[in-house]
Formats: structure tokens, sequence, C-alpha cells
């Protein structure tokens, strides 16, 4: 017995040893981000309440991204039985873990829902009623080509120095529910799903459910480096074949839910897979950088090779060239139909300043990145690559902005408050980079036993047939 003990003991040694060659400022900086951040934060919260809310869901919109591009890309590896993530399996399980923790940041947005406080700058309430009365003339056409009667135009919305509540739908519910009578027929026309009842069960059951998934699949993980068994491989080759279609679902509703939602009038079919696509490009780009900096300290030294980062770079690639697809591909669809409901949209944000962040996010978001890396051995330069990193970092920021701050700014007035932003964004990053520190020293750095590990590495170990054969 008391050797069995030791065993077990020297097992779990490989788990602690590598991560204290970590250097120590990585366990640092997150505590310092935090208090930087907080600070900010609460200045913010003093000095304009409203940006920071929408600062604090863009922050949120941020971070949920990279988990949820974690928790695709260990589902993808457990579906299609890849072997070049494995050495970095274990950085994407302890991301997608982070997701279900991720609700302390939602239940204030949650709690915000439907609070009457928005006002909206001159800027942004211009572009707002200019795009309302081409939407209620376009309206007024439509009825009147179906030979429908139109008594009166309805009275315009103006929204300088009005309060309305964060999801504005919410508000256009409350007074249904008070009244029986509502003027928001967008609203209307989806109340069957635009509930707040529903609402909030959609966002408990997102968060369980990442939670069931993640916890699982990464106990199993840790699992097969105590006995190596392929059991367990099996067990999240299941886990993965229904949780494709829970990430599916859960990543639609609540990019519609949480950030396409503030603006519930808009139309679009391809809205969730966008932001798959960000969400998978910034991701990757996160681990690569994870990765390499655990490959310079010690931990994953010596089974992150070459080739790995060659080809997460390349995966990167893709879901560069990806996500501008999908991202042109809707802007086309909706300006070929010229719908003043799904139009209006895009023309808000080709108005002032803007259009330089729409530019910027065309340019920085896919020309650079995929010029930059058209070149195979540029995929294994730590320089460039961190370089490509920090831009993918600053530029899904400005995605995320690009899609919730000009419903109550225009450009000028969003930068004159970008130090909110920032912010936010310090106090979550570091917030998230300590749990996943935490999860990171608590397991052992990379999966220790799993079947494909040898062969990522270059390892080719003999088939026992081969091994009979020869006499051994």
């Amino acid at each position: 017995m008391p050797a069995k003990k030791k065993t077990s003991a020297n097992k779990a040694e490989p788990a602690s040893q590598p991560d204290s060659k970590l250097p120590a400022w990585a366990s640092k900086l997150p505590l310092i981000l935090i208090v930087i951040g907080a600070l900010l934060a609460i200045l913010g919260i003093a000095t304009n309440a409203v940006h920071f809310t929408h600062a604090w869901l863009v922050s949120f919109m941020f971070y949920l991204s990279i988990c949820l591009g974690g928790f695709f890309l260990v589902l993808l590896h457990y579906l299609l039985d890849t072997h070049w993530i494995v050495p970095i399996r274990r950085i994407a399980e302890h991301l997608s873990c982070i997701l279900p923790l991720l609700v302390v940041f939602f239940i204030p947005i949650a709690i915000w829902s439907g609070a009457e406080f928005v006002t909206v700058s001159d800027g942004a309430a211009t572009y707002g009623e200019e795009q309302a009365a081409k939407a209620e003339k376009a309206g007024q056409k439509a009825a009147i080509a179906n030979g429908e009667k139109v008594e009166a135009e309805l009275e315009g919305h103006n929204e300088k120095g009005e309060k309305r509540a964060f999801y504005s739908w919410m508000q256009s519910e409350r007074e249904y529910n008070e009244t029986h009578e509502t003027h928001d027929h967008a609203w209307y026309a989806k109340k069957g799903y635009l509930n707040s009842g529903f609402w909030h069960l959609r966002w408990v059951a997102c968060f369980v459910l990442w939670g069931v998934f993640a916890w699982l699949i990464r106990k199993n993980s840790v699992e097969q480096d105590a006995d190596g068994a392929s059991k367990w491989t099996g067990y999240n080759r299941k886990l993965a074949a229904g949780g494709i279609f829970v990430f599916a679902t859960t990543l639609t509703i609540g990019a519609v839910d949480w950030m396409k939602g503030l603006e519930h009038q808009w139309f679009s079919t391809m809205y969730g897979v966008y932001y798959f696509a960000g969400s998978v490009w910034v991701s990757l780009i996160t681990i690569y950088a994870i990765a390499l900096m655990m490959k310079k300290y010690g931990p994953l030294k010596d089974v992150v090779q070459k080739k790995t980062l060659k080809d997460n770079g390349t995966l990167f690639f893709a879901f560069t060239v990806f996500y501008a697809y999908i991202h042109f591909s809707q802007y086309f669809l909706i300006w070929n139909a010229s719908i003043p409901e799904e139009t209006f949209w895009y023309v808000k944000r080709e108005q002032g300043p803007w259009w330089n962040v729409g530019m910027l996010i065309i340019f920085g978001h896919f020309f650079v990145p995929f010029l930059a890396l058209l070149r195979q051995d540029v995929k294994t330069k730590p320089e460039v690559m961190i370089t490509v990193a920090v831009l993918a970092w600053f530029l899904h920021f400005c995605d995320m902005s690009y899609n919730i701050m000009p419903l109550i700014h225009d450009s000028s007035d969003w930068m004159s408050h970008i130090w909110i932003d920032l912010g936010c964004m310090a106090f979550m990053g570091g917030c998230v980079s300590m749990v996943f520190l935490h999860f990171f020293k608590k397991n052992a750095p990379y999966p220790q036993k799993d079947p494909r590990i040898a062969e990522t590495m270059g390892v080719y170990v003999q088939l026992h047939s081969e091994a009979k054969a020869a006499g051994k």
C-alpha cells in the first residue's frame, strides 16, 4: 500500500511542477489590471453611467467570444479527432471552463436590462430620427400599396433627452402590458420570443449548459492523465457530438439576445454566424499567444512544436477569410435588398466618424492579417504573430464597440469616454486571467496520456502487432 500511494503522488507531481517556471509578472499582472480597471470603472460610473453600462457589455461580449472560441475548438478536436491541438488543448479547455463563471459579469446586465435610464447623445439621436422617419415613410407607402388606409402620420420619436430601457423592447413590453397598445410594431411581431420572462430563462440556460459541457469535458480529459484509458476520449466524443448543437444554439442566443437585441427592429439571419466567426478568430490568436508564452517560460517548452504553432496560425488565417466573407455577405444582402428595417443599422454606422471605425475594421480585421500571414514561415515567427495578436484584440474590441456604441453615441462622443471602456476591459481581463491561471496551475499543463500526444510531438510509437512480429 505505501508503494501504491507513492506512485499516485508521483503521478500528480508533473501537474504542479511546470507552472513554477512561469515568470513572477504572470501572477501579478492580473491583479494590477483588476485594480486599475476597478478604479477607472468606478470613476466611469460616477462620470457617465450610461456609457459605463454599454462599455461593460462591450467587455463582456469580448471575453465571452474568446471563451466560446476555446469551447468550439475543444468540441472540434473531439469531433474530428484532430491531433495538432493536443499540446495546447488544455489552454482551450481552461478558456471554455471560464464560460459559466462569466455569469458574474452578466448579472449586472440582467439587472440593467429593463431599467429605464439610457439617454443617447445628440448626434446618435439625430441619426436615429432620420432612419426612423425613412422606415416610417416606407411603411406608409407599403400600406397604401396594399390598399390600407393611412389616416395620419405617426408622431416622430424624439430620443433627445428622453430615457429608455437598456433593452428598449422591454420598455415596449411593459407599456403594452399596462395599456394593451403599442406603437412598437417590430417588438409586437416578435413578442413571442422577446418577452422578459423567456429572455431571463434563456440566459440562465446558456450558462448552465456551458458549465455542464465544458466542465465534464475537462474532467474526462484530466481523468485520462491518471490512467491513460481511451474510454475518456470516447466519453468526450459523445459529449462533443451533442455539445456542438448546444454550442451553435447558445452562441446564437447570446449574440442575438445580448448584443443584437439592443436594436430589436433590425433583421439579420447571419448575425449568429458573424459573432461565431469573430469569436473563433480572436480565440485562436489568444491561444497562440498563451501557448507561445508557455513555451518560452517552460510549461509547454517540450510539447509545443513548430508545426503546432504553424497549424494554429493557419487556422487563424482561415478564419480571417471566413469572418470577412460572413461580414461582407451580411452587408451585401442587406444593401441589395434595401429594406429600411434592415438598412438603418448600417446607415447609422456610416454616419460621421463611425465610417472611419468601419473602414478600420475592414482593413485591420481582414486585409492586414490576411496579407501578413500569406507566407507559411511567418506563422511561426513570434515577433510577427504577437503583433498580429495585439492588432486582433484591438480590432475585435472595435468590432464589439461598432455593434453596441452607435446606439448611444456618435463616434466623437465614444472616443471622449474611451477610458471607461478600457477600464472595463482591464477589470474583466484581469479577472479572467486570474481564473485561467488558477485552472492552469491546478492541472497538468498539457494532456499527459492522450493517445495522440506522441503523434503531435513527432514520436513514433511501435504497434503491439509490430513488436510481436519482431519477437519483442
